[in-house]
C-alpha cells in the first residue's frame, strides 16, 4: 500500500481507513489468533511477536513487502507524519486492537533521512503509562515495520478517593523515608498504571508526582531526582522511579512534546517524562 504524502489529510481519509478496517470480512478476522508468530491479513504476510499478558503485538513485520509506503517524503510535515499514523493504525488495527484515536503523537524526528516517529496510547484522553508505538520511514518511503507496548484493555480513569493534596503528602513522604531528604515538586500529571501481576494486568489510576531535591532549604539544581507514583483510589504508592534526566513540565493536551529521551524500547532506565505526560524541564 503506498500514499502519496502531500495528499494526506485527516478529514478526508481517515473516515475511510478507519471505515476499511472495521468492514474486513469475517474471513480476515479469523485468519489468526493472539499469539500467532506467522500472520496472514488482506493478502499480506507478516511476522508478529506478542506479549504473553496483554495478546496485543509487541512487533509487526512486513515479510516480502512494506506495512505502508509513503510518496514524496522529502516534502513530509510533522502534521502528514500523524496522519500517517493513523492510516498504518487503521489498516493493522484487528492486529493492534485500538483505535487512531487512541495514540497521541509524542516524537517525530527525522535524522539521516529516516524519519522516527512515536506515540503513547491513551484512553479518553488519559495517558497509560509506560506505553508506545512506534515506527521508521526510510528515504524511499518504507515502513517496514513497527514496535509496540499497547494496552488494549486498559479503562478510563473513575473518580479519584485519594485527593491530589494527600496523595503528593504520600509522595513526600515515601521519599523522606527512604532518601532521608526533602524533596520539591517540579511536574505532576494524571495516568492510568498497568500493574503487571501473574497473568494479569490492573489498571490504576495514578497520580505521577516528579519530586527533586532541596538543598539548603532551596531547590537543588535539577538533578536527583524521583517519580513518584501514587494510586488514586488507595493511596498507596505503586511505583517509585529514579529520573535520569533534568525534571520536566506537563506535555500540552494534545500530547505533542518538544523533546524526548530515546526510543520506546528504553522502559525501565528512562525519566517519567518519557513514559507519561511529564516532561523535562529545559
Amino acid at each position: 500500500m503506498s500514499i502519496n504524502a502531500r495528499a494526506v489529510w485527516w478529514k478526508i481519509v481517515f473516515p475511510g481507513a478507519v471505515a476499511l478496517a472495521l468492514s474486513l470480512s469475517a474471513a480476515a478476522v479469523n485468519a489468526f489468533q493472539a499469539g500467532d508468530r506467522q500472520v496472514h491479513l488482506n493478502g499480506q504476510s507478516l511476522d508478529v511477536t506478542w506479549d504473553t499478558l496483554t495478546r496485543a503485538p509487541q512487533t509487526i513485520t512486513a515479510v516480502g513487502s512494506d506495512l505502508l509506503e509513503v510518496k514524496n517524503i522529502a516534502g513530509l510535515t510533522k502534521r502528514e507524519i500523524n496522519d500517517i499514523g493513523a492510516l498504518l493504525v487503521s489498516k493493522y488495527g484487528l492486529l493492534l486492537k485500538i483505535r487512531p484515536e487512541h495514540l497521541v503523537l509524542k516524537k517525530a524526528e527525522k535524522a539521516d533521512g529516516v524519519w522516527h516517529v512515536s506515540y503513547q496510547q491513551t484512553v479518553r484522553g488519559v495517558a497509560v503509562y509506560d506505553s508506545s508505538l512506534g515506527f521508521s520511514i526510510d528515504p524511499e518511503g518504507h515502513i517496514k515495520s513497527l514496535d509496540a507496548i499497547l494496552y488494549p484493555d486498559a479503562r478510563a480513569p473513575g473518580s479519584a478517593k485519594i485527593h491530589r493534596g494527600q496523595a503528593l503528602k504520600t509522595a513526600h513522604g515515601c521519599l523522606l523515608e527512604t532518601e532521608k531528604k526533602e524533596y520539591r515538586l517540579r511536574g505532576e500529571t494524571v495516568a492510568i498504571y498497568p500493574e503487571r501481576k501473574a497473568g494479569a494486568v490492573d489498571y490504576r489510576q495514578v497520580y505521577i508526582f516528579n519530586l527533586f531535591p532541596r538543598k539548603n532549604g532551596h531547590q537543588a539544581p535539577p538533578a536527583g531526582g524521583f517519580a513518584v507514583l501514587v494510586d488514586a483510589q488507595t493511596g498507596r504508592v505503586v511505583r517509585t522511579q529514579a529520573l535520569l534526566k533534568p525534571p520536566g513540565r506537563c506535555l500540552t493536551k494534545n500530547g505533542e512534546s518538544e523533546e524526548e529521551h530515546g526510543r520506546h524500547k528504553l522502559r525501565g532506565a528512562e525519566p517519567a517524562g518519557f513514559e507519561v505526560p511529564v516532561e523535562s524541564f529545559q
